[in-house]
Order: structure tokens, then C-alpha cells, then sequence
């Protein structure tokens, strides 16, 4: 079912993403956006700071299960098939819009959830998880955000004014002046000659 619910979470998407493209572009105001504005625009509409912590949530869990043994994926997926239709298939889901999403769009659904389903699964791959969770929440932030209002939403794709000249300005100033010094030679040196 997993692949049908991701197909159904882009179709849906693209919705918003064609609005905010078109919001860009829309010749009505007074000039079209930067492309790269647009683009950003697009981006932070698929993916907005809720969906991101959302999605953080989702991909803990992808992790925890593709590093189980068969004994640990039997486990996880007997825990995960006894929890309600409408939780395992909000997680699916994982998008608004889609059928019982509303049970992990917020922070406390998926707290509810990960604690529902830890209860559900067997002592040995409850205790796996737990650990990982640990391992994760010391090496980043992105699954505590998805579960706690404590460190607040995820980063999203909104535009970002950026300084026009990034990175070594020096260095690539020297490149340019090189580049248009240097002379063109009508033929090629044999050391660039591939044989």
C-alpha cells in the first residue's frame, strides 16, 4: 500500500505546487518573480515545515526497518498491522488531504503514534527502537522535531536572499581573469587527444 499512498501524496501535491508557480508568474502584478523565487515558492508549497517534520517522522521509521534482521522486520510489522486502520494508514497517507492524515499531522498525532506502536511490537525490537530513537535525537534534531514543539519547526524551502558572491571570490575572480587572457588555439595540444 505504500507506493499507492507516495503517488497519491504527489498527485496531490502538485496542486499547490502549480498555484505557487503561477503566483510567480502571474502577469497581473506588477513584474514575474526570479525564477529562482518561483522555484523556492514551489518547493516550500510540496514541502511546507509541517509536511517536513512529517515526512522526518516517516523516514526515522524507513531507517529503524530496513536495519532489521527477519525476526526484527516480522516484529515490526506485526506491531505496525495491529495498531487502527486509521493510524497506519494516516501514516501512509502522509499528506493532507489523504484519507486519516489528520492522525500524524501534528506533533502529539505522531507521538501518540510512535508510542502506540512501541507498545505493539515485540520487547526485543521495542528496545531496538528505543535505542535508535536515542542514537538519532543525539545526532540531530529532524526526528524531535517531528514529535515535540521543543525544538521548533523544521527549516523550510522558502526563498532565501543569498549574497550575490559565494564561496572563494578571490579564486574564482583569478579563474575568470584567466580565462579571458588566455588565447585560443586553433589546434588541439596531442595531450588532449584521447586515443
Amino acid at each position: 500500500p505504500s507506493t499507492g499512498f507516495s503517488l497519491a501524496r504527489v498527485m496531490m501535491g502538485a496542486t499547490d505546487v502549480c498555484a505557487a508557480i503561477h503566483r510567480g508568474l502571474d502577469a497581473s502584478s506588477s513584474a514575474p518573480l526570479p525564477p529562482d523565487q518561483i522555484a523556492a515558492g514551489a518547493y516550500d508549497a510540496m514541502w511546507t515545515p509541517e509536511d517536513i517534520a512529517q515526512r522526518n517522522f516517516a523516514v526515522f521509521g524507513g531507517e529503524f526497518l530496513m536495519a532489521q534482521d527477519v525476526k526484527g522486520l516480522r516484529g515490526f510489522f506485526d506491531g505496525f498491522f495491529r495498531i487502527s486502520v486509521e493510524r497506519w494508514g494516516g501514516f501512509l497517507a502522509g499528506r493532507p488531504g489523504l484519507p486519516n492524515n489528520n492522525r500524524h499531522d501534528s506533533w502529539l498525532e505522531r507521538m501518540v503514534f510512535g508510542l502506540v506502536f512501541i507498545a505493539r511490537i515485540p520487547l526485543p525490537v521495542a528496545v531496538g527502537m528505543f535505542l535508535a530513537i536515542v542514537k538519532s535525537s543525539l545526532g540531530a534534531i529532524d526526528l524531535p522535531q517531528s514529535v515535540t514543539p521543543l525544538f521548533g519547526d523544521p527549516d523550510g524551502y522558502g526563498f532565501v536572499e543569498r549574497p550575490a558572491e559565494r564561496g572563494d571570490v578571490a579564486a574564482k575572480s583569478e579563474g575568470r581573469r584567466m580565462i579571458k587572457e588566455s588565447e585560443v588555439e586553433e589546434e588541439v595540444p596531442d595531450a588532449f587527444i584521447r586515443g
